[in-house]
């Protein structure tokens, strides 16, 4: 070998060696960055945990609550159909005083009807509140590090071929 082709396998070892330990240090910062995707994601998921299943068991116990309140006005419903059909065939009522009657049941029951629904509909959107915003939240975090991990992986030389050959 000639001096110059020497000098030239020189230049390229090191150049070689240069590009070893670049891909090392990239590598071992994706893994840095992957570990501390790895430990956000699994602190959201704890929080998570300690966010919604309170709400989980306050919604079960809401309901528990309001479940009484529905049947009452279910059998307030029948109990009302049962009147007002006696009510029809008793013809020596007055049709004024069968109609103040069945007006009284109806805003009865519409009240009750109108209490059992809101209860729902605030148990239902506090329910979403607190689980949505926190689901929304950990897909925005595994969005954020699927993006980084196909940017890593889209990088030249990161699918594990090697240029040149032993």
């Amino acid at each position: 070998m000639t001096f110059q082709s020497e000098t030239l396998l020189i230049i390229f070892v090191g150049a070689t060696c240069a590009a070893v330990l670049l891909q090392a240090f990239v590598l071992l910062g994706i893994f840095f960055s992957v570990r501390k995707s790895a430990k956000l994601i699994t602190d959201a998921t704890d929080e998570l945990k300690t966010t919604v299943m309170p709400m989980v068991h306050s919604t079960r116990q809401l309901v528990d609550k309001i479940y009484p309140e529905v049947i009452t006005v279910t059998d307030a419903l029948a109990e009302f159909t049962v009147k007002a059909r006696k009510e029809a065939t008793q013809i020596d009522v007055s049709p004024a005083e069968l109609i103040n009657g069945i007006k009284r049941q109806v805003q009865r029951i519409d009240s009750m009807l109108t209490v059992g629904l809101d209860r729902v509909e605030r148990a239902g959107n506090a329910l979403e509140t607190t689980v949505a915003t926190p689901v929304r939240q950990l897909n925005g975090v595994l969005a954020a590090i699927k993006a980084t991990v196909d940017t890593y992986r889209s990088f030249p030389g990161s699918n594990g071929n090697t240029r040149g050959g032993a």
